[in-house]
């Protein structure tokens, strides 16, 4: 048995992928377009046809060009849509038994390794994973963060975990609102601010904390590998450490407390008088 042409210069542009560095192995690619690395095996050994549900995410990942598939005509990869010098990335996801995304948890700890291999899917299967309840989570990509410092109190506390949708870097510029909470990921660390969007005019973003003890700083784009929105926030910290109390509120409640007695011991004078 011989495969379909169709198959055959699917398989070509997949050598292409691997020639070109943009996968390690045809393994590497299966795992990342989230399909069997034992379905390219039997490709690779004429015993199956490319399914057209790889081919469409082949050709939405990879830019595998689908008229060349198909016909043979053309180059076998799509023109890249320009980016502005944004870099576009293909996120290695986890999928349960049947197709379903799980959330994947980085710790603390882990989250050095994650920022050298955060789209290696060996290192990947070895983080936790779960699921949650709820539509929300149910379409796009997921990623679970554990925070470690303290820049961001009180909104987020060390040890809170944020649940955090994946934004995509083609739509950086616009999908990053001003003064909202992100979680951007760079070639040195994970850290989640308050954002000023930069992007367009200088290709960098300023990176505010609102714990006031820590200055703003910025990152260039070209040092970004993810931008994650939080969407969920679980926290061991149920009621607000007394240290965060508002003082003006405090001080403002003894002044008044203090003009009531003023007042009582007026009246109470003026009583005894009379």
């Amino acid at each position: 048995m011989s495969n379909s042409g169709v198959t055959q210069r699917f398989l070509e542009c997949l050598e292409g992928l691997v020639a070109d560095g943009k996968v390690r192995s045809k393994r590497h690619f299966a795992m990342t377009i989230g399909y069997h690395a034992q379905g390219i095996s039997e490709m690779v050994a004429n015993r199956r046809e490319v399914p057209l549900d790889l081919i469409e995410k082949a050709v939405k990942a990879f830019r595998f060009n689908p008229v060349y598939l198909f016909s043979g005509i053309g180059t076998m990869f799509s023109n890249p849509v320009e980016d502005d010098g944004l870099r576009l990335r293909n996120l290695t996801v986890v999928t349960d038994e049947k197709g379903d995304e799980r959330i994947l948890h980085i710790p603390y700890p882990a989250q050095a390794g994650y920022v050298r291999s955060f789209n290696d899917p060996v290192f990947l299967s070895d983080l936790p994973t779960y699921q949650l309840p709820g539509s929300q989570f149910k379409s796009g990509t997921y990623r679970s963060f554990e925070i470690a410092g303290s820049s961001m109190e009180p909104v987020f506390m060390p040890g809170d975990i944020v649940i955090a949708a994946y934004i995509e870097p083609k739509y950086w510029e616009q999908a990053v609102k001003q003064d909202q909470i992100y979680l951007v990921v760079t070639q040195q660390d994970i850290v989640i601010k308050r954002i000023n969007n930069h992007l367009k005019s200088l290709k960098q973003l300023a990176c505010c904390s609102d714990n006031s003890d820590f200055e703003t700083y910025t990152i260039e784009a070209a040092d970004i590998l993810e931008i994650w929105k939080p969407s969920l926030k679980l926290t061991k910290f149920i009621e607000q450490p007394i240290s965060r109390l508002n003082t003006i509120s405090i001080t403002e409640q003894l002044q008044v407390q203090q003009r009531m007695l003023e007042s009582l011991q007026q009246h109470l004078t003026s009583v005894k008088v009379s």
